[in-house]
């Protein structure tokens, strides 16, 4: 019985996917006009700011005031073919991001959200590859004139600052770190399985882009 559902699912899921051309584009279009309406409205009222209130239209430092939505936007910039916008944020965050700040943040979302974009970001900013895949002559692409790895010097720096919160006997990092100052003092050790075991990716690839093993080891 367990194989007749199981090959029910696979022809639901077939037909749920089996999208035709058009509404693929037309989903397309959507996600991109949804994208820009969310990221035009952030720049216009909250910028730099980490986040746009959606109601009085103004922007409020929520994570770090480190411009966390402009971060967020990278790699989507580049999927949704924004070049533009996404060169003048590489170029803005290489110039201004700094997270020398006296900040508590959560170890788990500053690995998944700012440390990610910013590895993502300078991968894509070194593609020479069209940016366009479907024209393979055009000359536009993703690579940025005069880029010179910038992003991945403050990834860098932004996970030296995590660090401190794998010091504990088990290895499994505490759930907050300060950005200045390390570890707060009487940080619970009680982390959930995301917090503690999601670090790999992010961190193996810093280690892989700098040569520095001690960003995977710890992972």
């Amino acid at each position: 019985m367990s194989k007749w559902w199981l090959l029910i699912g696979l022809m639901w899921c077939s037909r749920v996917v089996a999208l035709s051309e058009q509404k693929r584009k037309s989903a397309r279009t959507l996600a991109h006009a949804m994208f820009l309406h969310g990221y035009d409205g952030y720049m216009e009222h909250a910028f730099p700011k980490d986040q746009l209130r959606p109601l009085s239209c103004d922007g409020v430092d929520t994570y770090g005031s480190y411009s966390l939505t402009l971060l967020d936007s990278l790699d989507a910039l580049a999927v949704f073919g924004e070049h533009q916008s996404f060169r003048q944020a590489v170029k803005w965050i290489a110039k201004e991001l700094n997270f020398d700040l006296d900040y508590n943040v959560s170890v788990f979302e500053t690995n998944i959200r700012i440390l990610g974009a910013l590895l993502s970001a300078h991968v894509i900013a070194l593609d020479p590859s069209p940016a366009d895949p479907r024209n393979s002559n055009s000359d536009d692409s993703f690579a940025i004139e005069g880029y010179a790895g910038e992003l991945l010097t403050i990834a860098e720096d932004l996970a030296n600052r995590l660090l401190p919160a794998f010091d504990t006997p088990t290895k499994i990092p505490y759930g907050t770190v300060n950005l200045r100052h390390g570890v707060p003092p009487n940080e619970t050790p009680v982390v959930c399985t995301a917090c503690a075991g999601s670090f790999m990716l992010e961190f193996g690839v810093l280690s892989r882009l700098t040569g520095k093993r001690v960003y995977e080891n710890v992972a």
